[in-house]
């Protein structure tokens, strides 16, 4: 991703106050939408963000099993950039491993 410009999480665990700042990011986005509006964005057309997407999308699995405190990281950067720069066919995926995450690990299935 860096070598595309744009930006990665560094490559270590991932500290408590920074998942929870990065949810708190994502939070604000979501903050008064809907499932309709969120379907209602547009396309993404940025080359750049879209491979950026799909790396995200393999990445995931991996950082999962190497360094699992990484892995809110990588959702929240694939969600935010869905909702910044439009949805692409990893919208889907991003969104549904924030769901998982929001039900488990963060307990609010409320949100999720």
């Amino acid at each position: 991703r860096r070598q595309l410009g744009l930006p990665a999480p560094k490559l270590k665990a991932a500290s408590k106050f920074t998942i929870i700042r990065e949810y708190i990011r994502v939070k604000k986005l979501l903050k008064g939408k809907i499932a309709e509006d969120i379907a209602n964005l547009p396309e993404l057309d940025d080359e750049r963000y879209e491979m950026g997407q799909r790396m995200n999308e393999h990445l995931a699995t991996s950082v999962y099993l190497v360094e699992p405190t990484m892995l809110p990281l990588v959702i929240f950067q694939s969600v935010t950039t869905s909702l910044k720069h439009g949805l692409s066919p990893t919208s889907s995926p991003a969104f549904a491993r924030l769901g998982l995450l929001l039900c488990g690990p963060f307990g609010k299935p409320h949100e999720g």
